[in-house]
C-alpha cells in the first residue's frame, strides 16, 4: 500500500514538462520528502494551485484534515501554496524545484544529509529529461555590457529590463552549490520573482531584496564569471540563476549528458578584434563554462556548437577585445509565457492530455 502510494505521486509528478523518470532513488526521496498521508493528499494535486475544498473532494479527506497536511507540505517547500480573492490554493511543485526548496535555506540538518546521496544518484537520471527538442528548459541571459550593438537587445534578453518589471525579488541559496560543495563561488545566488518570489519568502526558504541590490548582485556575480540563466519565457521572470559549471545541473546535462534542450543559448556569440588581442588565452582556460574556445597559433577560435553566448570570454579578456554580436541565424524565440512553455514540451513529449486532466477542477 505505501509503495504504491508513491509510485503513484511519482507518476502524477512526472506529468509536469520537467518529468520524473522512474529510479528507486525519487521513491525514496518522496518518502523522506511526504508522509504517507501527505502523499495520499497530495494526489489531489494539480499543477495549478486547487483550494482545500477541491482537494478534499478528489481525495475524500476532511477539509480541515487536508489543510493541516497541505501547509506542512508548503512549510517543506515541496508544495506551492498562495493566497488570492481570500482563498488559498495548492499546487504541487516541478520534480526540480522538489530537489531545490529544502536546500535554499542553506542548512545541513538530517534531513538534508539524507537526501544528499539520494539527490546525487537521481539528479543525472533527471538531466537525460530536461527540455525537448523544440523548447528548453531554461536559457542563457549574456552579460549585457558586451554586447556590441545595445539597440538589437529586446526587453526579455536584458536583464536590468526584466528585473525592473517584477514586484517582487527574493534570494535564496543555489541547491546545486549546497548539493555538490564543488567550489567556493556565493552559494546565495539564486533569485526568484512574484508569485515564487512570495512564497519561498513567506515559508523561510528566501530573503527580500530590493531592484537596485539584485541588480548589484548580478554585477558582481557576472564579474565571478558565473552563467546567468533565466525561466525559458518572454513575459516576465520565475527565477534567475547565477550558474558554474562544477555544479549546475543545466551546465551538466550540456556538457556531460549531451543534453542540447536543458538550456537555450543566448542570440549572440563572441566576436574577437584579432588587432587588440594579446593572445593571453584567459579567454580559453577553463573559465569558459562549456569550454568553446581554443588558442591557435595563439589566436583565439569558437566552437560555435559549444558556444552558449553567455559573454563571460568578453568580461574577462584584459584588452576589451572580445564583444558579443547577434546571431544572424538559428535564432528561436523563447514561448510567450509559461503555459505556451508548458504545452510545448508536453505536447511533444505526448503528455498533454493527462496533464489536461490532472489540472481540470472537479466540482460535485
Amino acid at each position: 500500500m505505501t509503495e504504491g502510494i508513491y509510485e503513484k505521486l511519482r507518476e502524477l509528478m512526472s506529468l509536469n514538462p520537467m518529468g520524473c523518470p522512474p529510479a528507486p532513488e525519487i521513491i525514496k526521496i518522496l518518502h523522506l520528502l511526504f508522509t504517507e498521508k501527505e502523499a495520499e493528499v497530495a494526489l489531489g494535486l494539480g499543477f495549478f494551485p486547487f483550494t482545500i475544498n477541491e482537494v478534499s473532494y478528489r481525495t475524500g479527506i476532511p477539509e480541515d484534515e487536508a489543510k493541516i497536511h497541505l501547509e506542512s507540505l508548503a512549510n517543506k517547500g515541496v508544495v506551492f501554496a498562495r493566497e488570492k480573492n481570500g482563498s488559498w490554493g495548492y499546487a504541487l511543485v516541478n520534480t526540480f524545484h522538489l530537489f531545490e526548496n529544502p536546500f535554499r535555506k542553506g542548512i545541513h540538518d538530517e534531513l538534508i544529509d539524507e537526501l544528499t546521496p539520494l539527490w546525487k544518484s537521481y539528479i543525472p537520471v533527471l538531466e537525460k529529461n530536461f527540455g525537448s527538442k523544440k523548447v528548453a528548459i531554461s536559457r542563457v541571459i549574456p552579460i549585457n555590457e558586451k554586447i556590441k550593438t545595445q539597440s538589437e537587445v529586446l526587453p526579455y534578453e536584458k536583464v536590468s529590463e526584466m528585473i525592473n518589471r517584477a514586484k517582487t525579488i527574493g534570494i535564496g541559496h543555489c541547491a546545486c552549490r549546497e548539493l555538490e560543495q564543488n567550489c567556493n563561488a556565493p552559494k546565495e545566488a539564486c533569485m526568484m520573482f512574484d508569485n515564487t518570489c512570495n512564497y519561498l519568502v513567506d515559508r523561510g526558504f528566501a530573503k527580500l531584496i530590493s531592484k537596485d541590490e539584485a541588480l548589484r548582485k548580478i554585477k558582481e556575480f557576472d564579474e565571478m564569471g558565473l552563467v546567468r540563466m533565466a525561466n525559458n519565457t518572454q513575459d516576465k521572470l520565475e527565477f534567475i540563476c547565477h550558474c558554474c559549471s562544477c555544479c549546475c545541473s543545466f551546465l551538466r546535462a550540456f556538457n556531460k549528458q549531451g543534453n542540447l534542450y536543458a538550456f537555450a543559448a543566448s542570440s549572440f556569440y563572441p566576436e574577437h578584434n584579432l588587432k587588440k588581442c594579446s593572445g593571453c588565452g584567459v579567454c580559453a582556460d577553463d573559465k569558459c563554462p562549456t569550454i568553446s574556445i581554443k588558442m591557435i597559433d595563439e589566436k583565439p577560435e569558437v566552437d560555435m556548437k559549444k558556444c552558449i553566448g553567455c559573454g563571460i570570454c568578453a568580461a574577462r579578456c584584459p584588452e576589451g577585445a572580445i564583444k558579443l554580436i547577434r546571431k544572424n541565424t538559428d535564432r528561436q524565440e523563447p514561448p510567450a509565457n509559461l503555459i505556451e512553455f508548458g504545452l510545448h514540451i508536453l505536447q511533444e513529449k505526448g503528455k498533454l492530455e493527462a496533464f489536461m486532466e490532472v489540472n481540470t477542477p472537479k466540482t460535485k
